[in-house]
Order: structure tokens, then sequence, then C-alpha cells
């Protein structure tokens, strides 16, 4: 789901989209690495969808059930995000993730209008 939020300000022109609760549909219950392609995959329809892109990302956060699946799970993220726009990002443990969920994942993305693009 992707939330729209007003201009940051009135002399500004950008926005944010928050993009919250992703979670493996197609891959649900397969191994990490499957279930971040598939979530990291409707994340970026989601962002296309309100008008930006990972290259926007200002922050994720990701909720592992296990931590020690970590180093799966980012070797699929630094594949995903985009060079040299890394955003901030912090991962949790969360044991009490729904059944056949390995992983969540929420991100923070800025909008630039159209008119603020071409500038």
């Amino acid at each position: 789901m992707a939330i729209e939020h007003a201009p940051v300000g009135e002399e500004s022109s950008l926005q944010t989209v928050h993009i919250v609760g992703q979670v493996a549909s197609v891959a649900a219950g397969c191994s990490i690495r499957a279930q971040a392609a598939d979530v990291l995959d409707r994340i970026d329809a989601l962002l296309i969808e309100a008008g930006t892109d990972r290259s926007e990302l200002i922050q994720a956060n990701v909720w592992l059930r296990d931590l020690r699946s970590f180093a799966e799970m980012n070797a699929v993220w630094e594949r995903w995000v985009a060079p040299g726009s890394t955003p901030r990002r912090i991962t949790f443990e969360d044991q009490n993730l729904p059944p056949l969920c390995d992983l969540r994942v929420d991100v923070i993305a800025w909008r630039k209008p159209k008119e603020f693009a071409l500038s």
C-alpha cells in the first residue's frame, strides 16, 4: 500500500511516498532470498505507480523473523538498491511475523512533481 503525503512545506514541491507492510505473496514460505526478491519487486511496482523509483528512497525498515537470515536478505537488497543512493535502513527481528512470512519491508521515498524534475 502506498500512502501519499501533501507537500513538505508551502515553498516545497517535494512530496513523500510511504509504502508499508510489504510481505512476500508469490514467494510466501520460500527462502528468504526468494521472499526478498518478491517484496522488492512489488515495492518497485508501487514506487513507479506513485510517481517515483528506488533511486529516490530515503529510508527503509526491514523486519526479519530471524536476524541470522540478514546476510541472505542483504545480498538481494544490495543488488536491488540504486547505486549511489542507498537509503538509511534499520533491520529488526520480529519472531511474530505472520505464518509463511519471514520478511516485511516498509520504505519512504521522495516523489518530485514533473515541474520540479524538469528544472
